[in-house]
């Protein structure tokens, strides 16, 4: 070797022998350490309110078509007009979640509020909503009576939108429209894009929770109203965690977005959205997308709404149901053009005065929804010395339910619990598979993200029906101090 190479060589090879030593003298990031306290000897307890004073509003009755659902095996339909089966026979074309097929009972908490099948008029869109005062859940049943044909043969998904058809205020849809519910923001719609083709005859089935807005009988229908609005799509790509999920029979939503709006059709959606189960046999749509483990903590949390990393969920173990909303990874493309079904239509909002209203009135008027709170959860954040230096408590005293008020006269709402629920960071990848994070008081080495304050309780039926479990989490005030 040449002595003027010999220097530069020595300077190089000392220079990586030197980053090698570098960086194994460098530690090791130390694991984040959490410690969930679950009970404390705090005596607050949070706060309970029933509005008082609140009377049932008047309908239209000229614009009110009963019949009863329960016992009929056909619809109602004028004579000589096709006969049309109701949407749980066999004769159906049952194009919904199979779990929900026989969920119709009046036993289990179901009233008719909306129907326009009638023996005296043929409406070109046809329609019946069932409410459910257990759950707080709306149903759309949708019968369709228009053909496909070969040209719209790809469009193999039903999109369901709810909104307010009103500029009213109101967190009427605040539960459909949002994941983690934010007190500070009404959202005014909700929209979800399910896995079914345009068949005609066919039955589709849609629902959406609503949220009790204890001002709602001051409304008369013109100022708060909701619509619904229905079209076919094509989806040209799906993928769930990586994973193609186009054979799945999954119902997705985006919170904020309509998958009818101009954003939605053509360019690809990612990041996160959510993914919804109508049912317990839901579950078994996510083989394969999700990890055994993370299913089956799912499938816990039916039974004990503190296992898993549920957020959003009506769960009626009882009955073999599980309505909840899962935050996943999710990578969506649906084609530039759709084909429209049903444009709109109006209802008065259950719980108005709909006599200045048109269209369908309310057969069933009684204000919608459970719960809902009257302000946001306060979290108390402090940092202190030692292992553990942020801590977060929650503040239960700042928790105020306020519940139906007509809720209490066929049920018991019992066994209320919250938590804190928080998350290592803001870029976790999805909130169904993180390490989560619970309890009245969180102890953390390094901070932490806190998603909010999760509340559930059970809704008893006095008629000794299966008893329901409502989970919500809402987002908090954190206070430093």
């Amino acid at each position: 070797m040449k002595p003027f190479l010999i220097i530069p060589l020595f300077i190089y090879i000392y220079s990586i022998i030197g980053c090698e030593k570098k960086g194994a003298d460098q530690p090791e990031p130390i694991p984040l350490q959490v410690e969930e306290v679950t009970s404390t000897n705090d005596t607050l307890q949070p706060v309970i309110t029933i509005p008082t004073g609140i009377s049932l509003q008047p309908t239209r009755p000229v614009a009110n078509y009963p019949f009863d659902w329960e016992n009929a095996h056909q619809m109602p339909v004028p004579a000589g007009k096709a006969p049309v089966p109701v949407p749980w026979s066999e004769q159906a074309i049952r194009n919904y979640d199979p779990g929900l097929r026989f969920d119709y009972k009046k036993s289990d908490g179901w009233e008719l509020v909306y129907n326009n099948f009638t023996d005296v008029i043929e409406f070109d869109n046809r329609v019946f909503i069932l409410y459910n005062k257990f759950r707080g859940l709306l149903r759309y049943y949708l019968y369709n009576t228009r053909p496909g044909n070969p040209a719209v043969d790809s469009y193999q998904s039903l999109i369901n939108e709810i909104w307010l058809s009103q500029p009213m205020s109101t967190p009427l849809l605040n539960y459909a429209g949002q994941f983690i519910v934010d007190l500070d923001a009404n959202a005014r719609s909700a929209s979800l894009i399910e896995p079914w083709p345009i068949r005609e005859g066919g039955w589709y089935i849609t629902q959406f929770e609503l949220a009790y807005d204890q001002q709602i009988t001051t409304y008369t229908s013109r100022d708060c109203g909701i619509a619904f609005t229905l079209a076919f799509a094509r989806v040209d790509e799906l993928s769930i965690n990586n994973t193609p999920a186009r054979n799945k029979n999954i119902y997705l939503e985006k919170p904020g977005l309509r998958f009818t709006s101009s954003a939605a059709l053509g360019p690809a959606i990612g990041e996160n959205m959510q993914a919804h189960v109508k049912s317990i046999q839901g579950f078994n749509e996510l083989s394969g997308l999700l990890p055994a483990a993370t299913i089956n903590n799912l499938r816990q949390a039916i039974n004990d709404s503190t296992a898993g990393n549920i957020l959003s969920a009506t769960l009626s173990p009882g009955l073999n149901l599980a309505d909840c909303k899962l935050n996943l990874t999710v990578l969506f493309r649906q084609h530039q053009n759709l084909v429209g079904w049903i444009p709109a239509i109006n209802f008065p909002a259950p719980g108005t005065d709909s006599r200045l209203g048109v269209g369908l009135s309310p057969l069933f008027n009684e204000p919608a929804g459970i719960f809902y709170l009257a302000k946001k959860p306060v979290i108390k954040h402090t940092t202190i010395n030692g292992d553990l230096r942020e801590q977060y408590a929650l503040d239960v005293s700042s928790i105020e339910y306020i519940i139906n008020p007509f809720t209490r006269a066929y049920a018991d709402i019992r066994r209320f619990r919250q938590e804190i629920v928080a998350v290592e960071s803001t870029n976790t990848r999805n909130l169904t598979e993180a390490k989560m994070y619970k309890g009245k008081i969180l102890k953390a080495s390094a901070p932490i993200h806190a998603l909010g304050v999760r509340v559930s309780f059970e809704v008893v039926p006095k008629n000794g029906s299966a008893p329901v479990r409502i989970i919500k989490t809402f987002k908090a005030n954190i206070v430093e101090g």
